[in-house]
């Protein structure tokens, strides 16, 4: 039992280890350039109202760009409603993902930064996109939204969020030289843009975070990640079943860039979830309470940082990482043996 408590606490040492970086958006008093926010779109009727109305309440002035990537719903429509230019790119049935959509949306702008959106993110107050744009300092800079999670079931996806976020290798203790990027909230100067060849060196990957970030590292620019607490969040998935394709849809083909140390650290802080609920079931005495309190806290403090999860569902990570256990293998299967997925109508080959 005593050992059992022993491990658990290594498990945590694990997770303060792989998350011990935090790196938030930190508004400052510079200049600031002009900017062309981009946002690749296809079937997000729903989502573009709450971005585009949040873009309209920012303190400094820019360019919006929709880029209707073959959408059958509204989408057009509604982002002409709030005075955003809707551009149609051609297709490319040869580039992966929203790369096409990207580097369409680039050719268009003429600003000294491009900012690239996802259409489910929200800008959380008036100076979120100055915070962000006087963050910048050359290169590719790239955030993780903030999740905020409104619905139950979303509570499930909390390891996906850690992970993606610590998976990068990057928010670790030890400082590392790899290179990493979210996809979500993407900026670049104009200039390292084309300088790189942006989303087109990128064509060919589904994250196309990992493409944008090589070719960066290669051209000796500097690519930095941020997360996106208290200025800039998203909600993912609508629909349970949006919300397991949807992190099935390529999470383990990014897991597989993860640094094998760090992804080994990663399982054993996960493991901590099953190792604290067996001692608590077995031990029957306050020893046992008092080490799965201590994971559950811990695991609540480190998951706030990435989304809005609860007590409860800290109290309840192992639920949360039998959830995370079938989606992974359903993603493993679809990624390394049928190499294909299916998104948005479309037929991704891996």
């Amino acid at each position: 039992m005593i050992i059992a408590g022993i491990l658990v606490l290594v498990t945590m040492c694990a997770g303060s280890f792989v998350f011990y970086r935090k790196p938030y958006i930190k508004g400052q008093q510079t200049e600031i350039g002009s900017v062309t926010v981009i946002i690749p779109a296809r079937d997000e009727a729903h989502n573009l109202p709450h971005l585009l109305t949040s873009l309209k309440q920012q303190d400094i002035p820019y360019v919006c760009l929709v880029i209707d990537d073959g959408s059958t719903d509204g989408t057009a429509a509604i982002a002409r409603q709030f005075d955003a230019t809707v551009l149609t790119p051609p297709k490319r049935e040869d580039w992966q993902g929203k790369s096409a959509a990207c580097y369409f949306g680039a050719e268009h702008a003429e600003t000294d930064y491009l900012l690239f959106l996802d259409a489910d993110v929200t800008l959380d107050h008036p100076q979120a996109l100055k915070n962000l744009l006087t963050c910048y300092d050359g290169g590719l800079m790239t955030v993780q939204p903030y999740h905020l999670t409104k619905k139950p079931y979303e509570q499930l996806s909390v390891w996906f969020n850690i992970l993606t976020v610590v998976g990068q290798n990057v928010f670790t203790a030890v400082r590392s030289r790899e290179t990493a990027a979210f996809g979500p909230v993407v900026l670049i100067s104009r200039a390292h843009y084309f300088e790189t060849g942006g989303h087109y060196e990128a064509r060919d990957q589904l994250i196309e975070g990992f493409g944008l970030a090589t070719q960066f590292t290669q051209h000796h620019l500097p690519v930095t990640a941020l997360l996106g607490k208290e200025n800039i969040s998203f909600r993912m998935y609508d629909s349970f079943k949006a919300m397991t394709k949807g992190w099935a849809k390529h999470f383990a083909s990014g897991a597989a860039a993860t640094k094998p140390w760090v992804m080994a650290l990663i399982v054993i802080w996960m493991l901590g979830s099953i190792i604290s609920l067996g001692l608590l079931f077995y031990s029957h005495n306050a020893y046992g309470v008092t080490i799965y309190l201590l994971y559950s806290l811990h695991f609540y403090m480190l998951s706030r940082r990435v989304g809005r999860f609860s007590l409860l569902t800290a109290l309840l990570s192992s639920i949360a990482f039998a959830y995370f256990l079938y989606v992974f293998t359903r993603s493993f299967i679809n990624t390394f043996i049928f190499k294909k997925v299916k998104w948005k109508g479309r037929n991704l080959k891996l």
